[in-house]
C-alpha cells in the first residue's frame, strides 16, 4: 500500500484552550456536523458544559470506570510535559489511556497515576473493562456505507471521539458488528475505524485512508489491522500481507 507511506499533510486547525477547575486542555474546534461515519463533532459549548461536571480532584475511583484505551497520534515535533502512560497492546502496537469526559476525553500521564497509587496494571485493566462495555452496546446499525469513487467501505464513528479504539475489542466484538468476513480496517484518526472488504485494491484503500487523514489535525498515521480467518493481526510488526488477503 505504497499510498500510506505519504501521507497528505494535514490541514492545521487553531487550537482552543479550556480551563476546567485547576486543570487546562486544549481542544480543536471543528464545524457542528454529522459525518459520513455517523460520528458526532461536538459544538465548543457542549464541551465546556461537560468539563464543568468533572470534579474539581479526580479520585481513582471516580477515574476508573471512565478509562479509555486511545491510540497516540501522530505527532511531528516530538511530545513534552508530563509522560503519558503507555503500553503494547496483544496485537504488537503501542497505546496510551484517556478519561472519558462525554463529548471530550483528558490523557492519563504518570504523575495522575502515582496520585491514584494506581499500577499501569491496574489502569490498563480498567480501561478495557470500560472498552468491552461501550462495545458490547455498539451494533451493526452503527456501521455506516461509503462509496468513494466506486469503493464501497464502512466506517463507524461510534463512541465519538474514540471509535478507532473498537479494533482492540477483539475478535469476537470486531466480527459481530462487522461481519465474519475476511477484512482490513484502517484507523485514520482517534474517532474512525474503516472496514475494506477483501476485493478492495489496497491503492484505494490507501487513498482513502489517506484523504481522511488529511482532514484530521493530529491523524494516527498507524499501519492497517487484518481479521484474516477470524484472527486480527498489525501490519506494523508483520502481520498478513496485504497481497494475500485482498
Amino acid at each position: 500500500m505504497a499510498e500510506s507511506k505519504h501521507r497528505r499533510k494535514a490541514k492545521s486547525r487553531r487550537p482552543r484552550l479550556i480551563r476546567a477547575g485547576d486543570r487546562t486542555m486544549t481542544f480543536v474546534q471543528t464545524p457542528e456536523q454529522e459525518a459520513s461515519d455517523g460520528s458526532y463533532t461536538p459544538s465548543l459549548d457542549e464541551v465546556e458544559a461537560a468539563l464543568a461536571d468533572v470534579p474539581g480532584e479526580l479520585t481513582w475511583d471516580w477515574v476508573a470506570p471512565r478509562l479509555i484505551p486511545l491510540f497516540e497520534r501522530g505527532y511531528g515535533e516530538g511530545v513534552s510535559g508530563d509522560p503519558m502512560i503507555n503500553i503494547e497492546t496483544r496485537l504488537g502496537g503501542g497505546i496510551g489511556f484517556g478519561i472519558d469526559f462525554g463529548p471530550a476525553f483528558g490523557r492519563v500521564t504518570r504523575s495522575m497515576a502515582q496520585r491514584w497509587e494506581a499500577s499501569v496494571e491496574q489502569i490498563e485493566a480498567a480501561a478495557f473493562a470500560h472498552l468491552a462495555q461501550v462495545a458490547a452496546s455498539v451494533t451493526r446499525r452503527d456501521v455506516q456505507s461509503v462509496v468513494h469513487q466506486g469503493h464501497l467501505f464502512r466506517a463507524l464513528g461510534v463512541p465519538s471521539g474514540w471509535a478507532s479504539s473498537l479494533v482492540l475489542a477483539g475478535e469476537s466484538e470486531l466480527i459481530r458488528i462487522f461481519g465474519a468476513r475476511d477484512q482490513l480496517f484502517t484507523v485514520p484518526s482517534r474517532g474512525q475505524l474503516v472496514a475494506f472488504g477483501p476485493g478492495t485494491q489496497p491503492r484505494a484503500i490507501g487513498q482513502i485512508t489517506a484523504m481522511l487523514e488529511s482532514l484530521d489535525p493530529n491523524p494516527l498515521l498507524m499501519d492497517p489491522f487484518v481479521m484474516l480467518d477470524g484472527t486480527m493481526t498489525w501490519e506494523g510488526v508483520g502481520g498478513e500481507d496485504l497481497d494475500d488477503v485482498i
